[in-house]
């Protein structure tokens, strides 16, 4: 008796595992530190000094000690739930990304170090430790230059990323506070800018459309007059021919063609459409906005759009079925006079051109 009992807590188990919703990211925290509207510490700070530039956060420390001095904003992180943290970071010699902080005696640490070692690690009730051993990471490193930091809980792991390429894995230890910041030590200038920050959460159904009259329905824009919809709603339904859905939850390592591991749950949503409407042919559009040199900018769109399309090809969809094109920056949706309106031409949007 209390095997087959057993036996069917296990079968209900498993069935509710594989109803289970799909994770999907949720945005917490996007900062580009162009004001200070989220109330960052400025002004002095023990021995250090922290203030903001154009798009820059940057901690000074005065004197030249062995004394970390950390800035922190709250940010609604949930220990029970995955999350991703990512950033730009430099530093003139030691220095690093605060996270899962509640002060300067309880924050876990990720930087890198002038001589070329990353650094996991933090502080614990006042006490230093390391979060795993110092691993050389040369080939990932531009030394004189900003580097992108990403970390990546997932259930009891971490893992840490530096320019797109995985440097280490270690345990989750929790998390001790809702801060994240930037640590200075060592008489160093450090600074961060680009931060996000993303909690995964189950995916919400989309709501039930509700039919409008017939006389009401307005006939499919083409591909180039057509507003993109957002790909997360429009792929509730089925697609049609003619629509333009703008993969807003698409996200790449700054500047380069590499998707980053919050770009999954929307692409795999798209190869799912796709595969089950196999008479459709699409169109992946890449745009970036006017920084740097045209033809720099021409071909990270190009190639940004080609990665979506080895992505979609992974997961089951012809090749054959897909074209890709990038305009550069040749085609904004809005002036490229701030940096929100710069994030919004910084884009790739899907056509379907056939059904």
């Amino acid at each position: 008796m209390l095997f087959r009992l057993a036996l069917l807590a296990l079968s209900v188990l498993f069935a509710t595992l594989g109803r289970a919703q799909q994770l999907v990211p949720r945005l917490l925290l996007d900062e580009e530190f162009h004001d200070n509207h989220r109330n960052w510490p400025t002004g002095l700070l023990g021995n250090a000094e922290y203030s903001f530039r154009p798009g820059e956060y940057v901690g000074k420390e005065i004197r030249r000690e062995n004394r970390q001095r950390v800035a922190l904003i709250q940010v609604p992180l949930d220990a029970d739930r995955d999350f991703d943290i990512e950033a730009e970071y430099r530093t003139s010699w030691v220095g690093t990304l605060a996270w899962g902080a509640q002060d300067e005696e309880n924050m876990q640490l990720f930087g890198l170090n002038p001589d070329k070692h990353v650094s996991i690690c933090g502080w614990r009730r006042g006490k230093f430790f390391w979060g795993a051993p110092e691993s050389t990471t040369a080939a990932v490193i531009n030394e004189k230059g900003w580097n992108t930091l990403r970390l990546e809980r997932r259930g009891k792991r971490v893992r840490y990323f530096i320019n797109g390429t995985p440097v280490a894995d270690t345990k989750f230890a929790g998390l001790w506070g809702q801060g994240i910041g930037l640590e200075t030590n060592r008489g160093s200038t450090a600074r961060l800018r680009h931060l996000r920050v993303w909690q995964l959460e189950p995916e919400m159904p989309a709501p039930a459309a509700t039919p409008a009259p017939a006389a009401a329905i307005a006939p499919v824009a083409t591909a180039s007059t057509a507003e993109p919809a957002d790909a997360a709603e429009a792929l509730a339904a089925p697609l049609r021919g003619g629509q333009r859905l703008a993969l807003r939850n698409v996200f790449f390592v700054q500047g380069q063609p590499e998707l980053l591991g919050t770009s999954k749950p929307e692409l795999a949503r798209l190869a799912k459409a796709l595969n089950n409407q196999s008479a459709l042919r699409i169109r992946l559009e890449g745009h970036t906005d006017n920084q740097g040199p045209e033809d720099k900018n021409q071909l990270l769109s190009e190639q940004r759009a080609q990665a979506i399309k080895t992505f979609l090809v992974k997961y089951g969809v012809a090749a054959e079925r897909l074209e890709t094109v990038g305009y550069g920056p040749t085609r904004p949706v809005a002036p490229n006079d701030t940096e929100a309106h710069r994030r919004q031409n910084r884009r790739v949007e899907c056509v379907v051109v056939e059904q």
